[in-house]
């Protein structure tokens, strides 16, 4: 006993007495803490095991191709139904417009069958009037004309017979066969009776200013020993366009 009270008492990790001389000259070593590396929160990922087997996963993918394909046709098949809709709202449309013609159609020749005799009428007056146009396609207002030939009579000249000869609608004019000479209408033959032959040239000259005129010639020039008046015989020519053309003008 008197031993084990002797002993020194040692402590579990304590280190043992140097001797007095080394601890001076011995320095005493503490231990540090070694620095774990810093790791980034992101780097690290929770492992994961997938367990579930081949077959489940293709299973997925072609639920997923027939989702797609049933959307595909649903798609198809509104399209179908939207086009089928137009094309039948276009149909009856058509077929509103046709029965809406057909019934203007029926009202318009109902119409005509009661108001025919006035079409009748109507085409007897056109017919009449086409008629009426070629009749009166070679008229001439002879009025108008002889009134001008007699403005242009040198005084001391008058008309003393007169022949008018011109074209019928279902005749030509007879044309002259003298070379140079134009196209004429009608022909008027007048017997000038004048108390000196240098007015009747003066005269034909003035010819000229009429209307449709085409040429005149002198034909003949005579005196008369009992009045001691001369007596000429000039044939005046007319063109097509001394006809008047009032049956042929068109409506105002």
């Amino acid at each position: 006993m008197t031993s084990a009270q002797n002993r020194p008492l040692t402590l579990p990790f304590s280190k043992r007495a140097r001797p007095s001389g080394d601890a001076a000259s011995t320095p005493v070593r503490q231990s540090v803490p070694k620095k774990r590396p810093a790791v980034s929160g992101s780097a690290i990922r929770e492992p994961r095991v997938n367990l579930l087997p081949t077959e489940v996963h293709v299973d997925r993918r072609e639920r997923t191709t027939a989702r797609r394909a049933w959307m595909g046709v649903l798609v198809a098949l509104a399209v179908v139904v939207l086009a089928t809709g137009a094309a039948i709202a276009r149909q009856i449309d058509s077929a509103s417009s046709l029965s809406a013609a057909q019934e203007a159609t029926s009202s318009l020749l109902a119409q005509q069958q009661r108001y025919s005799e006035v079409r009748s009428a109507e085409a007897d007056t056109k017919v009449l009037q086409s008629a009426q146009a070629v009749g009166g396609s070679t008229e001439i207002d002879w009025d108008s004309t002889l009134s001008g030939i007699r403005a242009v009579l040198p005084e001391g000249v008058s008309i003393s017979a007169m022949t008018i000869d011109s074209a019928s609608p279902t005749q030509a004019f007879e044309q002259s066969s003298v070379p140079l000479q134009g196209q004429r209408v009608a022909t008027l033959s007048l017997t000038l009776r004048t108390a000196t032959i240098p007015s009747v040239p003066d005269w034909n000259d003035r010819l000229s200013t009429l209307p449709g005129y085409a040429d005149s010639t002198i034909a003949s020039i005579s005196l008369n020993a009992d009045t001691g008046e001369y007596s000429a015989v000039v044939q005046v020519n007319l063109d097509a366009d001394a006809y008047d053309g009032k049956y042929t003008k068109a409506d105002d």
